[in-house]
């Protein structure tokens, strides 16, 4: 069984945080593969219970994941994570920039790495995991989360171009032109593109094409009778078989077998989208590519 839960962050944390996400899993017997591919963002997993194991894809080696890890964007489907035993973990999802905010190290340097996370934000990880560990619900860890994180951001860099910039590409779902963003940031071509770079973690052309394949398996998870031509034609790939190549770059796998992963690890938030009951804890685009 795997337990997932999402809940958006406080007021003043949206421009850093997309959502904190609860996985609550308990498994005997063969393990459940957990797919990581391509993602458009950074994030901070702190890990309670058993130890989880993740295999690393190219070399083919599995390893235990530390009990708090930050994970750079990924641009392809490098590692996937075995669950199994009682294991439960809270995530924090950052927008595009957002970690690059908060401790300014140029994002490009974690992508598609990750690291203990204490070695990289030190004692702010070893007091956030304690106080975790001791919270008694999701909500409460949420707000535990809320708290240290807005003290850091009083500290944190302001709202800027590239930030707009990459928020923009995220709700359009890769839908809009790098030469408008970077008119709009007020930046020339080369200047934003080194900046996005230095703040999201790739260039912004890959960013867009990661976006629109988040949003293009989102909007099947949400719509399962929707035709995956549909899809293509939505979401502005020029065929399905473009749409395809895409997938295939970033998952590793077909867009049917993407979705098929999908399924069987966020098996109660698609039932209750599919349903058409309220999602209280819905967060908008992507949320399910974990």
């Amino acid at each position: 069984m795997v337990h997932t839960r999402f809940r958006k962050p406080a007021p003043g944390l949206e421009q850093i945080v997309r959502f904190y996400v609860q996985r609550e899993v308990k498994i005997r017997g063969e393990a459940v593969v957990h797919p990581v591919p391509a993602r458009a963002a950074a994030l901070i997993e702190f890990n309670f219970g058993d130890p989880l194991e993740v295999l690393d894809l190219q070399q083919r080696a599995q390893r235990r994941s530390p009990t708090a890890v930050v994970v750079g964007p990924q641009t392809y489907r490098r590692i996937e994570m075995q669950l199994r035993g009682t294991v439960e973990s809270f995530v924090i999802m950052f927008q595009p920039d957002g970690l690059h905010r908060l401790i300014t190290i140029p994002v490009c340097d974690l992508t598609d790495r990750d690291y203990e996370a204490h070695s990289v934000l030190g004692a702010f990880i070893s007091q956030t995991r304690q106080r975790l560990g001791n919270s008694k619900s999701f909500e409460e860890s949420a707000r535990l989360v809320d708290e240290l994180l807005l003290r850091r951001a009083h500290r944190s860099t302001g709202f800027d171009g590239i930030s707009a910039a990459a928020n923009r590409i995220i709700r359009s779902g890769g839908r809009v032109g790098i030469r408008a963003l970077a008119d709009g940031s007020g930046l020339g071509i080369r200047q934003f593109e080194r900046r996005f770079l230095r703040a999201v973690g790739m260039r912004p052309k890959l960013f867009g094409r990661i976006a629109r394949f988040e949003a293009a398996l989102e909007s099947k998870a949400r719509f399962v009778t929707r035709s995956w031509t549909r899809v293509a034609h939505d979401f502005g790939y020029y065929d399905q078989m473009h749409m395809v190549h895409d997938f295939a770059e970033f998952t590793g796998g077909t867009p049917t077998e993407a979705l098929a992963e999908l399924e069987t690890v966020f098996v109660e938030p698609i039932k209750t989208i599919r349903s058409g009951r309220p999602a209280t804890d819905a967060i908008g685009n992507s949320l399910l590519i974990l």
